[in-house]
């Protein structure tokens, strides 16, 4: 019988610094810049401000895409759970068997 080692970086191809996958990545990004741009646009405070408030609620967003559900990225969660939101029926269980 054959003996295969399988290296521990197997499953760092395709993604970024080995933890984060490319989508996840990009989603992050796309979730968290409209944030960041509209606090350092539309807010009336100084710049020190600005960047405690972004990273109060820019980062949790980011991270929250980069690590995203049950290892699936948000798109992938989303479109799954709207897929089980359209096709799930009511059961009724009434205490008998036919």
């Amino acid at each position: 019988m054959n003996e295969f080692y399988i290296p521990t970086n197997f499953e760092d191809s395709g993604k970024l610094l080995g933890l984060f996958g490319i989508r996840n990545v990009v989603e992050a990004g796309m979730l968290s810049l409209p944030f960041l741009f509209a606090i350092f646009k539309f807010l009336p405070f100084g710049l020190t401000w600005k960047i405690i408030i972004s990273a109060v609620f820019v980062i949790p967003i980011g991270g929250f895409a980069l690590l995203g559900i049950n290892d699936d990225p948000l798109t992938v969660f989303a479109k799954t759970w709207w897929r089980w939101l359209k096709s799930r029926k009511i059961i009724e269980y009434r205490g008998e068997v036919k």
